[in-house]
């Protein structure tokens, strides 16, 4: 029935027979529903309104997050992947449909809500797990962004908007360009679209100079980290493929920060490809991400200027630029 027509009969019933009514309504409920009625009771008869709506939601966020860390915790055991006793073998497929429920659920949670950072956090998780995943097997999957349906990208776009949702920090920018320049790939990604979904975030000068100043401090880190291990080893190639990755994220702000001789300087100075023209060809790509028609030029003619012969596709864009370029004039 209606709560209109409830009140009615509650306001015509002889309160003997409301009261066995109440009582034997209320031995209905389940224990956790007696638990919530509980607190509905008592707040009605002391005139208070009654905050159930926060308490299921508490409740129900700190299930999901324990669902979250267990998932994340069998995924990294291998147990989504290889033989055990943990995930029956019928189950094992299911993972991405428990990914997909889980990102659903943690995209609905604002920066105002008193869950943001830890849901934030299970966010990253989640991301930083599908990636690791695109370099090892935890599932069954060559490519476990599109096991779940989503972009690379786009997932990306998503930790990162959520991060930048409740302000910038320091911590917060280093953070998400560590996550745009390193980690595994999609089998149709490039760490060049993370970079671009994070520098699309960055609104202001002030945000785009420190994402520079903590790109600079990353790659220090990593080159004083190489002097320590092998050239030849594992280690060696991936810190060397992360300082080319932030190379491009400081190219990429220079140029839309207007500074490209001082960022094109840096990236011939700090970039670990040892031929040249190759450096040369990789700040080209990045200029044209970013850059205009006269920085491309420009970085072009830095690499002349190198004493660089670059590759003859690059002299006939050149070409090609000079010419738009002098139509526009």
């Amino acid at each position: 029935m209606k709560v209109q027509e409830l009140r009615q009969i509650i306001s015509s019933a002889d309160r003997v027979l409301l009261e066995k009514a109440f009582v034997e309504t209320y031995k209905q409920l389940t224990k956790s529903q007696k638990e919530e009625a509980d607190v509905l009771i008592q707040a009605a008869l002391s005139g208070e309104n009654a905050k159930t709506k926060k308490k299921k939601e508490t409740v129900s966020f700190e299930e999901l997050e324990m669902q979250i860390i267990t998932f994340i915790g069998n995924a990294k055991e291998g147990n989504y992947f290889a033989p055990n006793r943990v995930i029956p073998k019928s189950q094992r497929p299911k993972w991405r449909f428990l990914v997909k429920g889980y990102l659903k659920e943690l995209e609905k949670i604002k920066s105002d809500s008193e869950y943001y950072e830890r849901a934030l956090n299970l966010l990253t998780k989640l991301y930083e797990l599908i990636c690791q995943a695109c370099q090892y097997y935890l599932f069954s999957t060559d490519d476990p962004f599109r096991s779940i349906g989503w972009l690379q990208g786009d997932f990306y776009h998503l930790v990162a908007a959520k991060t930048f949702e409740g302000g910038y920090t320091r911590e917060k920018i280093a953070k998400m360009a560590e996550l745009a320049c390193t980690g595994g790939l999609s089998r149709i990604s490039l760490h060049y679209d993370q970079e671009m979904e994070f520098i699309s975030l960055l609104h202001t000068s002030d945000v785009k100079e420190i994402a520079v100043e903590e790109c600079k401090e990353a790659i220090r880190k990593r080159k004083e980290k190489l002097t320590s291990i092998k050239e030849d080893s594992h280690l060696a190639f991936y810190l060397r493929e992360d300082i080319d990755n932030f190379c491009d994220l400081i190219l990429a702000i220079s140029l839309l920060q207007a500074e490209t001789e001082q960022g094109v300087k840096y990236y011939f100075k700090n970039c670990m490809e040892s031929r040249k023209e190759i450096i040369l060809y990789k700040a080209l790509e990045v200029a044209d991400l970013t850059g205009t028609n006269e920085q491309w030029i420009e970085i072009y003619k830095y690499g002349l200027a190198k004493k660089i012969k670059p590759r003859e596709s690059l002299i006939r864009e050149y070409q090609d630029r000079i010419k738009e370029k002098k139509k526009d004039e």
